[in-house]
């Protein structure tokens, strides 16, 4: 039994057993109740914020909006069951609805998008007083039929299959999608994901655990009131994740509890609830990583079921072989503009780069090397000109749907730093070879990190490594899948001569796979090294283009650029 299933043991029988005996003082079964239905809620919080990044205020006002419903029903002679379904259903649509404006609001936008929502539905339930009993609240009777005993029962077996759902939910693809999606979304749709849908699905699951949750609190209470779905109760959630311990499972378990019991101990002391709340809160962010459980070792929270590949591995399928169907063209830029307002990036950029061919782009900062690699991978549209990649129009390819052909290294490595080497290879690999299974897309990718002498860092989180193994990590993402093109963005920058030395034979290994290459690069002798021609921008104006001796020999380029560039 690994430590992991030790502590999820652990806590599964402090929290089922120790309520009937009164062990800790006031943890009763029915503050156990209500602490396990809560929890249930902030399981689906924790998938939102905790896990995906996305701040959002709401999860409150789900919880209350299919329990008015079926309230609702029950007083127009519904019956108990069926009213439940159809409040439930109501209420994951209404949130499927919403994800699809929500997530794409940035940033704060969304907290408010979702904290104004929350006053909508309290106002609502306020406005329509001989529907939903106003300030007053709207009385469940049906709930009190059932003992305090079955609701125990029911409460633990309910969060006990929330928690279940979440650790098959948050693993393998999906948990590596979410994680990228939080750290960098830039990143996220560079490597194929489609970020709207994937926010999209995480709120409308994380809503889900709501409705259900926040059904069932209701029904046990007996009564729902407007405050139930206010700023305040979405705030105090917010919170508890957090104080848990954002994106473990056990997290929102564990903050639920403490809070419960500290307003209960608080009670003894007058109204101190919400300083205790505070100081408990204050104490979890100030002193500890990821909450109370990020005190724990990170190695008991590791749940990759797959088979680990060593670097005694046969060597021989660490790199594939070349394609010999990759000849002509690979990459067309034609007359390529782009302004911004009265601002000219870009201006009439043409040029060809042949499949196994490595082509650099060189000029002093602000030439607008970047926008244009930004063009190619779809981040920013062209104002004139067109894009294509082995004779392929991008003009109406999204960027996550550019993946499979264009693979992009960045400037500075945007990896995700809780994620080791391997699963940050396999986020690419997740959504250019979907079919693959989870052991066959883990192999890839350590075959990948083998071909480029990564293999030995394969299981170690990128926080703990190198800033040029992060480079090196970030080339062996952006070429894994073997797409036709990769694009480097001054892949030499902050390597020891060493680490250039090895890059080099990187980019020799992507040419024999007849992968072609555009490098920017302010490094002359580096990018002389690998490249065979080249492009000078200025001001976003093509200079001069040749081979990279035509290049260098070129007195406009001497004069204008040879101090910028050396």
């Amino acid at each position: 039994m690994t430590r992991k299933s030790v502590l999820i043991a652990a806590v599964a029988l402090l929290l089922v057993i120790t309520p009937p005996t009164g062990l800790i003082p006031g943890w009763t079964p029915a503050l156990a109740t209500n602490v396990a239905l809560t929890a249930l809620a902030l399981v689906g919080l924790n998938i939102i914020f905790g896990v995906a990044g996305m701040l959002a205020f709401g999860q409150a006002a789900f919880m209350v909006v299919p329990a008015y419903f079926a309230g609702v029903l029950e007083r127009a002679g519904f019956s108990s069951g069926p009213a439940i379904v159809i409040g439930l259903v109501v209420g994951v649509l209404l949130a499927r609805g919403l994800a699809e404006l929500f997530v794409r609001l940035p940033g704060v936008y969304l907290a408010f998008g979702t904290l104004g929502f929350g006053f909508v539905v309290e106002g609502l339930a306020r406005a329509f007083p001989a529907w939903t009993g106003g300030a007053s609240g709207l009385v469940f009777s049906a709930g009190r039929a059932i003992g305090q005993e079955v609701w125990y029962v029911l409460a633990i077996v309910a969060l006990f299959i929330g928690l279940a759902g979440y650790v098959l939910l948050m693993r393998g693809a999906m948990w590596r999608r979410l994680r990228t999606i939080k750290h960098d979304e830039l990143v996220a749709w560079a490597v194929g994901i489609d970020v709207t849908r994937a926010k999209v699905s995480a709120f409308t699951i994380g809503c889900f655990y709501a409705c259900v949750a926040g059904t069932l609190l209701c029904y046990y209470v007996g009564v729902v009131v407007p405050e139930d779905a206010g700023a305040q109760k979405s705030l105090s959630q917010i919170g508890m994740v957090i104080m848990g311990g954002p994106a473990l499972a056990l997290g929102p378990v564990v903050g639920a509890s403490l809070v419960a019991w500290l307003f209960f101990a608080a009670g003894y002391g007058g109204h101190y609830e919400s300083l205790v709340y505070g100081v408990a809160f204050l104490s979890a962010v100030l002193y500890t990583k990821n909450g109370l459980l990020g005190l724990l070792p990170q190695s008991w929270f590791d749940a990759t079921p797959v088979k680990r590949l060593t670097a005694t591995d046969d060597a021989e399928s660490a790199a594939p072989s070349a394609d010999p169907t990759r000849i002509g063209v690979c990459l067309r830029v034609q007359d390529v503009g782009k302004r911004f307002q009265g601002l000219v990036a870009l201006e009439d950029v043409s040029f060809d780069v042949a499949a196994g061919e490595v082509f650099a782009l060189v000029g002093p900062n602000g030439a607008g090397k970047s926008t244009l690699f930004n063009v190619i991978c779809g981040i920013i549209e062209p104002t004139t000109g067109r894009v294509a990649v082995a004779g392929r129009d991008l003009a109406a390819l999204p960027i996550h749907r550019r993946a499979p052909l264009i693979g992009r290294a960045f400037q500075v490595a945007r990896l995700v730093p809780d994620l080791t080497a391997a699963e940050n290879v396999m986020v690419r690999i997740d959504n250019i070879t979907p079919d693959l299974s989870e052991t066959e897309r883990r192999m890839a990718a350590l075959r990948q990190l083998k071909a480029f002498d990564l293999l030995q860092h394969a299981d170690q989180p990128v926080s703990t490594l190198s800033i040029g193994q992060h480079k090196l990590i970030d080339l062996a993402r952006a070429a894994a899948g073997d797409p036709v093109l990769v694009l480097l963005d001054e892949p030499a920058v902050g390597l020891t001569e060493s680490e250039l030395v090895h890059l080099q034979e990187v980019i020799r290994k992507l040419q024999r796979r007849g992968i072609a290459v555009v490098i920017v690069e302010h490094n002359i002798d580096f990018v002389s090294s690998v490249a065979s021609r080249g492009l000078v921008l200025d001001s976003g104006r093509p200079v001069a283009t040749g081979t990279m001796r035509d290049i260098l020999a070129d007195t406009r380029v001497q004069k204008i650029y040879f101090g910028a560039l050396a």
